[in-house]
Order: C-alpha cells, then sequence, then structure tokens
C-alpha cells in the first residue's frame, strides 16, 4: 500500500480547503493574539493551541491518512496496540516516567539556549515537516522505504527495549520543541 502524503496537510491546500493541525495553530494563535476576541475565545483558543502544537511534534499525527497516522500497524512487544498509540503513550512514559513535574524539570535543565534560539526560529509547517521525516525515519518502523515510495509494514512492529532506545530521545526532543515552541507562541500572542 502506497500512503498518501497529502492527507498529512503538509503539501497541497492546507488551511484553505483542507484544515489541518498547521491551519489550526495560525487561526488558534490569531485568536489568542486578538485585541477584539473575547475572554472565552482565548481560552478556548489557548486550550486548543496547546493540543494543535502538540499534535504537530508527535510524528504519526503528521503521517498519512490511509492508516490513520499508524493506528492500522499493529505492533508487539513492550508496547502493546498500534504504532500511533506506542508514540502518543508508551514512549512519551518512558521517556518522561510517572511524575511529570520532575520530568519537566528534567527536560527543561537539559535545553540550552543555542536549542531554544534554533527551535523558536521556525514555523509551525517546518515543525510539520520535521515531524513528518521522524515518521518516515527507518527508527520508527512506521514505513517500509521502496524509493520515493513510503510502504505500510507486512508484518507487525515490534516495540522492544532496542526501539525504546532508538526513539525515547526522539520523543524527549519532541516534548522538548513543543514545549518550547508554544512558549514561544504564548509570548508572542500575550506579550513577555
Amino acid at each position: 500500500m502506497n500512503l498518501a502524503r497529502d492527507a498529512a496537510g503538509l503539501t497541497g491546500n492546507c488551511g484553505v480547503t483542507s484544515p489541518c493541525a498547521v491551519s489550526a495553530i495560525a487561526k488558534d494563535f490569531a485568536v489568542l493574539s486578538s485585541s477584539t476576541a473575547t475572554v472565552d475565545e482565548k481560552a478556548a483558543s489557548l486550550k486548543f493551541l496547546g493540543h494543535w502544537v502538540g499534535d504537530v511534534h508527535q510524528p504519526l499525527h503528521v503521517s498519512f491518512k490511509d492508516d490513520r497516522g499508524g493506528n492500522q500497524i499493529n505492533v508487539v512487544g513492550d508496547c502493546r496496540g498500534n504504532l500511533h498509540s506506542a508514540w502518543d503513550t508508551c514512549l512519551v512514559r518512558e521517556a518522561i516516567g510517572e511524575h511529570v513535574e520532575d520530568a519537566a524539570t528534567r527536560l527543561l535543565a537539559a535545553v540550552t539556549p543555542e536549542q531554544i534560539q534554533a527551535w523558536t526560529q521556525s514555523n509551525p509547517r517546518e515543525w510539520a515537516n520535521e515531524s513528518f521525516k521522524i515518521a518516515e525515519s527507518v527508527q520508527t518502523k512506521y514505513c517500509v522505504k521502496h524509493g520515493d515510495s513510503c510502504d505500510k509494514p507486512d508484518v507487525s512492529v515490534r516495540v522492544d527495549q532496542t526501539y525504546i532506545d532508538a526513539n525515547v530521545p526522539v520523543a524527549k526532543e519532541q516534548l522538548l520543541k513543543a514545549g518550547i515552541r508554544l512558549s514561544n507562541l504564548l509570548d508572542k500572542a500575550l506579550g513577555d
């Protein structure tokens, strides 16, 4: 099965006739930045902005429509279910542990000013494209590359300790990028 990239919202009319997380970020950022939006409208946009920024940093959220972003790729091993949920929950849990506050402190302590500078100089479309490259990478096992084609794996993906060790650093970096970039958007929208 050749997976269709246009569903990721990375090409085509994203934001015009085919909304996606990238266009949703722009929409909610505009509401949050608006001097005429109501408090309720801004509160709703604040909630959604965080959601969309998180989504665009989860690689399988910006993948292919055909398999619903890895929901139809079975996973066996340490993370059971499907590949999408492995990235949504299992790898995140492995990356941050059980205590979110401690994890946030640890993760933020590892960020350098240079990383913050680099990560905030890009836009949501570039964030989505970064995530898509991760989805397509060999270590994610989301697809099997045949030239320019990215085909759904014929077998279940085994998520074992080797897979976890290879992908937890990626998940951590994506979480960090999402947090730093969301913070930057909020600073821009609401003022320092």
